[in-house]
């Protein structure tokens, strides 16, 4: 395989002989707000990727996880136990299914934080631009984070009237309709109305054992802004949004551990009997649910009934999902050059949501999730400006709650009716078959800040920003017994409790508590061994920035930034068999050293950027196995240091009045120095053993990615005008700290065909994703208890839109 780095190589240099200046042709500047006032993304000392809204439809980026096939170092996985998403940049991410877990990955919506990554899945729509930066972002962002922010910024309402809308019709019977309103209401009030929809009438997975299809969309999506001039220097920026998600989710894809030197299975369950048992009627034949290679094939479950209680959950994938989102900005010019800014913002995000782990019509792992979280913030900060400094005080506070209720099927796999077949003990004489995980969560955090611009001469800049943070969480919760008491049963046949339904079922395993279990056995008092977990962890850190740019000439610009983050600790929000598994995890820190340029060339014909950084991670929030009772199970933990080194490179160039190239290449390296990891082959309860996990690289970090845009336009006849556009995006292999966790390689293709007149009111488009129908997984892992899995990708789709303007 050719390696991708000679190609860019290649393609950089073709690009520097055939280039030739021409000041007719000037690539648009991106004004942004990264700083929290609005500059050229060429003037800042910050590694970003800023997208217009235009591009963002151009490319199909229809919600916050498509962003990863056009960003390089940003990858997005899809855990498909919670619906959860995993954003993770340069190798920094907190690879946790968890509901309540925070992403280090900043996600801000109209400029405010967005905490919990499963509230990012809806629509984007009518936006202005989304900036993607790199590194910590220690001062004046809100939320504590390690590994960048994304910033998605609306559309604001206009003075002078303006609509549109745009419908599209794809593969899979997909329909898209979005449209906008915007204008004047008063002299001192402009409206915008944004909206948009999409349904598909068919699925886009097939089942590998049934006739039956999964993937279905069904989203609406509604924005209303207001703008009001309140006086001559005061203005209010008012947003409500809501999203109904009805969709299908998509689910996994089962497959031989053996293709990755791994045995067939981690654990057997019910459905295997028929294949591997020699007594099976399939004995020595390949599981029919097994990966093919295809990306629509895959498997799940539809429903399940309870042996016991006769009670029947339909757990087909799917979301009943709704967002609330409204935003408050007020913008006072104080004089003397001041400004006041406060936003006011408040997020509720409630859902009833069916995943499938296991990627198999059995039912080793699925789940339902009730989830209601609501996360208030509010931020007031006063900017400055004197004739060589740009200044920002302020202050930010923020609560959120989570209220989640996690019931878990697992009736198939080696804890439940699957110990019965391969008579596995204990669980034989006792399978377990559902679990109610209940859990509640409230973290309050209060934070100042401040931020320095300084021109030192007309050539240097000194930038300096520091944040102090401090933040409380609190966590009550535990795995109960669900209506079928499989739970309890299990527990009253081993210790001789008498646990019943909806009585909590963790067991305290620390023998420093008043109620460890194994003082309590054979008394009066075993029931209190099995109790709610309550905790609270504060955190309290300082973080910041300094960096230096120095403007070569009106072209150039060198900057060098050096910076630290922290992402505070947390808890575990899986299913829990003990309450050691419980504890939390300790806080994380980054310290990050970056040198970047970005040149303007070429008479504004090409704008190049480049940057190169390196990162000292400290205790890396990260999954491990949690040694318990039942077996080695999904636990949480900190590395203890890691490394991580790494490029990106950036071209946009015009080379002639009708073509336009963007190309972007990303390479990293991710190290871990230090790390006691779980010896899973060699530890059982109460006994863990630890083994050296240094040398490992991070999980979602693949070493090479790149990704180009080659769009030509010309004019058909003195009305109209045509245009072709091709993309491309390639991603790296990738492993995580198990073998099992893990992607290949891949290269997603797209292009597009456009006709529109010369004064570009209309544009009628047909496109293709995946235009050569690559068979490719973004992430693999073990799904649930028993399977190994592969999450696939979307296969090739090909449609029609057409977008006008008034």
């Amino acid at each position: 395989m050719i390696n991708p780095f000679k190609k860019v190589c290649v393609l950089v240099l073709a690009i520097g002989l055939a280039a030739s200046a021409s000041a007719e042709r000037v690539i648009e500047e991106v004004i942004v707000t990264a700083q929290k006032h609005a500059e050229s993304a060429n003037d800042i000392g910050i590694t970003m990727n800023a997208f217009t809204g235009e591009r963002l439809r151009d490319l199909g980026v229809d919600s916050a996880e498509d962003l990863a096939l056009y960003t390089p170092s940003l990858t997005v996985s899809d855990t498909a136990a919670t619906g959860v998403p995993l954003y993770t940049i340069r190798g920094v991410g907190f690879q946790d299914y968890s509901t309540a877990a925070s992403s280090t990955v900043g996600l801000y919506f109209d400029e405010a934080a967005i905490p919990y990554t499963v509230m990012s899945r809806g629509a984007l729509f009518d936006i202005e631009r989304v900036e993607v930066l790199k590194g910590p972002q220690g001062d004046l962002y809100g939320r504590n984070t390690t590994a960048g922010q994304i910033n998605f910024i609306s559309n604001k309402p206009t003075e002078e009237f303006e609509a549109g809308f745009s419908v599209g019709y794809s593969t899979y019977e997909t329909i898209d309709v979005e449209g906008f309103v915007s204008g004047s209401i008063s002299d001192a009030v402009n409206g915008r109305f944004a909206f948009k929809s999409t349904q598909s009438g068919e699925g886009w997975q097939k089942s590998l054992t049934r006739n039956d299809e999964l993937g279905e969309k069904d989203i609406q999506a509604f924005r209303g802004m207001l703008n009001i001039d309140l006086s001559e220097n005061a203005e209010l920026l008012l947003s409500a949004v809501y999203i109904d998600d009805q969709s299908e989710n998509s689910a996994a894809t089962a497959y031989s551990g053996t293709e990755i030197g791994l045995g067939e299975f981690s654990a057997p369950y019910v459905a295997l009997g028929e294949y591997i048992l020699p007594t099976g009627a399939n004995f020595g034949e390949t599981p029919p649910w097994y990966s093919t290679d295809n990306n629509e094939k895959a498997d799940w479950t539809n429903s399940y009934t309870s042996p016991i209680t006769g009670r029947t959950f339909d757990i087909r994938p799917q979301r009943d999902n709704q967002l609330e989102s409204y935003r408050a900005k007020l913008t006072w010019d104080l004089g003397n050059n001041m400004i006041l800014t406060t936003i006011t913002a408040f997020d509720d995000f409630q859902r009833q949501e069916a995943n499938d782990w296991d990627g198999g019509f059995y039912n080793d792992s699925s789940n339902i999730n009730t989830t209601d979280l609501e996360v208030f913030s509010q931020e007031v900060r006063l900017t400055g400006e004197t004739e060589n400094t740009i200044w920002i005080i302020g202050g930010y506070y923020s609560d959120d709650t989570v209220d989640e209720y996690y019931h878990y099927f697992m009736s198939d796999s080696v804890y439940g009716l699957g110990s019965v077949t391969f008579g596995v003990p204990p669980f034989v004489l006792a399978p377990i078959l559902e679990l109610d995980t209940k859990y509640e969560q409230d973290t309050t955090s209060k934070a100042v800040f401040g931020h320095l611009e300084w021109s030192l001469t007309e050539d240097w800049r000194l930038t300096l920003g520091a944040r102090y943070t401090e933040e409380e969480r609190e966590w009550s919760g535990c795995t109960f017994s669900a209506d079928d008491n499989s739970l309890g049963n299990f527990l009253n046949t081993l210790f001789g409790s008498t646990v019943g339904p909806g009585e909590c079922g963790t067991i305290d395993d620390d023998p420093n508590s008043p109620t460890f279990l194994f003082a309590l056995i054979g008394g009066p008092d075993v029931n209190d061994a099995f109790h709610v977990y309550n905790d609270t962890i504060n955190t309290s850190r300082w973080m910041g920035k300094i960096g230096i740019d120095y403007a070569v000439n009106n072209d150039v610009l060198l900057y060098a930034t050096y910076s630290t983050g922290f992402k505070s600790g947390g808890f575990n929000g899986a299913n829990s068999n003990t309450t050691r598994q419980l504890n939390p995890y300790d806080e994380e820190t980054l310290n990050s050293l970056e040198l970047g340029v970005k040149a303007t060339l070429l008479d504004g014909a090409m704008q190049l950027n480049a940057a190169a950084f390196t990162y000292d991670y400290r205790d890396k929030q990260e999954q491990d196995r949690a040694v318990t009772f039942v077996g080695n199970i999904s636990g949480l933990t900190n590395v203890s240091k890691s490394e991580i080194d790494g490029w990106e490179l950036e071209v946009n160039w015009l080379p002639t009045d009708n073509f336009s190239v963007d190309l972007a290449v990303a390479w990293l390296d991710t190290d871990i120095k230090k790390f006691d990891q779980v010896d899973t082959a060699n530890s059982a309860w109460p006994t863990i053993v630890y083994m050296d996990g240094s040398g490992q690289e991070l999980a979602q970090s693949p070493e090479w990615q790149y990704n180009g845009t080659a769009t030509y336009e010309w004019a058909l006849n003195d009305n109209y005008l045509m245009s072709i556009a091709g993309d491309l995006s390639y991603k790296d292999d990738t492993q995580g700290l198990r073998t099992q966790v893990y992607s290949e390689d891949y290269l997603i293709v797209g292009a597009r065909v456009a006709l529109m007149p010369q004064d570009s009111q209309w544009r009628a488009m047909l496109w293709s994703r995946n235009i050569t129908d690559e068979d490719y997984f973004p992430s693999a892992h073990t799904g649930g208890n028993g399977p190994y899995v592969q999450r696939m990708g979307m296969p090739r789709t090909v449609g029609v839109t057409f977008d006008y303007n008034f």
